[in-house]
């Protein structure tokens, strides 16, 4: 029995119980009744208060966003490329700015009746060259979000699953990686964040970020590669730079100006 109708059911059990005995003339039989209608309810209690515990990022998230009549969802997947305690940033088509390799994943056509009776708008803020067609980023009602959430991280998703493509679009296409040595990326999934409501002051909405962060594994030659890009001069299309700088949007506080702005969400990558 899966662990979220167990906890509705105990409910329910408490509750039928509980009643029951207030139709029962025999004390012996109400007090047996009303021992398991007891039982059942501090089940269901402890269930629920643990998922609450588990999950009390979420249910923050999932409470704040229930009376938003219209609220955009993000949902991206986010590199860790760390080497020697520096993290590799690439220069983002959109905005300018340097963040970590990633993207948005993809809506695929069988998510289109899901997605429908939800009654989600599409985003189409960043067009992005044709790049960002069918990019997961969407409206919703958010009332609605505890049911694309469960949509989402569903054991058989309908979405894209890979964080191929944007490895390759952002480091090989761009000759950042040769190829030879990257054919694909390595990796391990290290978390999801799901990101309490925010106000966007440049789209002027309301808005929450799903990020599942990855974390590149390379082999011994790959390592060696990147190593040797820590020595190379600056470039343009990416940045080598370390936690504090990350945190700080790119600010140097050792020369007092930021020489290449960095994004906000860029931090999420420390963990």
């Amino acid at each position: 029995m899966k662990e979220s109708y167990s906890k509705v059911i105990n409910l329910i059990i408490a509750i039928v119980l509980g009643s029951a005995s207030q139709f029962v003339a025999n004390t012996a039989t109400q007090n047996l009744l009303l021992g398991g209608a007891f039982a059942a309810g501090i089940t269901a209690f402890t269930n629920w208060f643990c998922w609450g515990l588990e999950n009390r990022g979420v249910l923050r998230t999932l409470v704040q966003a229930f009376f938003v009549r219209r609220l955009r969802l993000s949902c991206s997947y986010l590199y860790k490329i760390e080497v020697e305690d520096h993290y590799l940033l690439v220069k983002s088509r959109k905005h300018k700015k340097y963040q970590p390799v990633g993207g948005n994943f993809k809506r695929v056509t069988t998510s289109n009746s899901f997605l429908n009776k939800l009654e989600v708008e599409p985003d189409d803020k960043f067009t992005n060259g044709g790049r960002s067609k069918d990019d997961l980023r969407l409206y919703i009602k958010g009332y609605r979000l505890a049911r694309y959430l469960k949509w989402y991280n569903q054991a058989n998703k309908e979405r894209e699953v890979s964080y191929d493509r944007e490895f390759y679009e952002e480091l090989v296409e761009t000759n950042i990686l040769p190829n030879h040595l990257f054919p694909f990326p390595r990796i391990n999934f290290r978390k999801q964040i799901i990101t309490k409501v925010k106000i966007s002051d440049k789209l002027k909405c309301k808005e929450v970020h799903i990020y599942d962060i990855v974390e590149l594994v390379p082999t011994e030659e790959q390592l060696k590669f990147l190593k040797g890009m820590l020595n190379l001069p600056e470039s343009n299309k990416y940045k080598w730079v370390n936690a504090d700088i990350i945190r700080s949007e790119g600010y140097r506080s050792d020369l007092k100006v930021t020489p290449y702005p960095i994004t906000d969400h860029s931090a999420e990558i420390l963990i």
